[in-house]
């Protein structure tokens, strides 16, 4: 081959390879962007996956804790409580003896196992509620009383509910106070009142009051006593039970945390690819490559 040829060749080569060079670092750099774009979206995707299992996670723990609660409620129920007759005079006659008393000698009998409230304190109240009320005169001997009042706090079983694992027994608490005359051994009436105790500490402090005041207005209806409106009121006033409202406050508080997080995690994923996108624009843009051409475009 002639010299003037092969330097004729040689310049074409050297051309064609400026032309080229551009256009391929072009490629290079865009193939680079369109991996990290697909990087960034596979990081997003897994991100997203990964929240979205925490949703489930939290929705999950949020039914277990509920069903938790709900075992233990049936684990530990709450006594029935029963709405109580406002009393109304006896139709049979009630004896005289009860009217007519001055003086009262009250006697501790003592608590079932299973009463909500130490039988010292239940005592100490009801001595104090029959003192304020003023009716009788406390003695300190059945010798120097007209009537005896056996106080004995009682919880009998009055249901049987099954659950999982087991058969569980709820009691109704009460006081039970017998009505002795002491001349003769004689219980002339005997006063079951229902004790009702629900709530924190301040709360069954409160039903444990009232307990007592409906204790002293049963017997103020055998005195032939009138009961004031509210007193008559606090005979059908009873606590309610929450257990199914706090278990539905449970399960919804986890599912909106698990749908929060699915959405959040949504919203990251899509802000990740509209960035990824605007950064592959600007780069095609800065190079003068047509939007149509680049990668996702």
């Amino acid at each position: 081959m002639k010299p003037d040829v092969r330097s004729t060749l040689r310049s074409i080569a050297a051309a064609l390879t400026i032309i080229l060079l551009p256009t391929q670092l072009v490629h290079a750099q865009i193939d680079a962007g369109t991996q990290a774009a697909q990087q960034a979206a596979a990081a997003a995707q897994q991100a997203s996956a990964q929240a979205a299992a925490a949703a489930q996670q939290a929705t999950a723990q949020a039914m277990a804790n509920a069903q938790a609660a709900s075992d233990n409620t049936q684990t530990a129920p709450p006594p029935v409580q029963r709405p109580v007759p406002v009393p109304l005079s006896p139709n049979a006659p009630v004896p005289t003896q009860i009217a007519a008393a001055h003086t009262i000698f009250l006697t501790n009998s003592g608590a079932d196992a299973n009463f909500p409230v130490d039988e010292t304190q239940a005592y100490n109240d009801v001595y104090a509620a029959f003192q304020s009320w003023g009716h009788y005169q406390f003695v300190t001997s059945p010798a120097q009383a007209d009537l005896i009042f056996q106080l004995h706090d009682i919880a009998p079983i009055t249901d049987v509910t099954g659950g999982r694992g087991g058969v569980y027994s709820l009691s109704s608490p009460a006081f039970q106070l017998n009505i002795i005359d002491p001349k003769t051994n004689v219980a002339l009436w005997t006063v079951t009142s229902p004790v009702n105790v629900a709530g924190n500490k301040s709360a069954r402090a409160r039903w444990f009051a009232l307990s007592v005041s409906n204790l002293v207005s049963r017997v103020k209806v055998l005195a032939n006593v009138p009961l004031t409106p509210t007193e008559s009121a606090d005979l059908t006033t009873f606590p309610k039970n929450h257990t199914t409202r706090n278990v539905l406050i449970l399960v919804g508080v986890g599912v909106g945390l698990g749908v929060a997080g699915a959405l959040i995690a949504h919203h990251e994923f899509d802000n990740n690819v509209a960035n990824q996108k605007q950064q592959q624009d600007n780069f095609c843009t800065a190079h003068n490559i047509p939007l149509s051409e680049c990668a996702g475009g």
